[in-house]
């Protein structure tokens, strides 16, 4: 009976070891697919903790494209 116990204790472990190791994967993921975005935030984090103004470098053009405004034409497809 206790040997019964003790795997089921052992599975418990084991399942939860697994969900740590997806969850540790997806994390990488996450980090590398957001690398450039996180390396610069890191940046201005350090910047302003040791007392600098950080520099917030923004894209022209992003920005312009940012402050277009849609509606609903422009994301359907006409045949016109």
């Amino acid at each position: 009976m206790m040997k019964f116990l003790r795997n089921k204790k052992g599975q418990g472990m084991s399942e939860y070891l697994i969900i740590l190791a997806l969850v540790a994967i997806a994390t990488i993921g996450a980090v590398i697919f957001f690398a450039d975005n996180v390396r610069e935030q890191i940046a201005n984090l350090a910047e302003e903790i040791a007392g600098e103004d950080a520099d917030v470098t923004f894209d022209a053009d992003r920005q312009a494209t940012a402050t277009t405004t849609y509606d609903l034409s422009d994301f359907t497809a006409s045949d016109e």
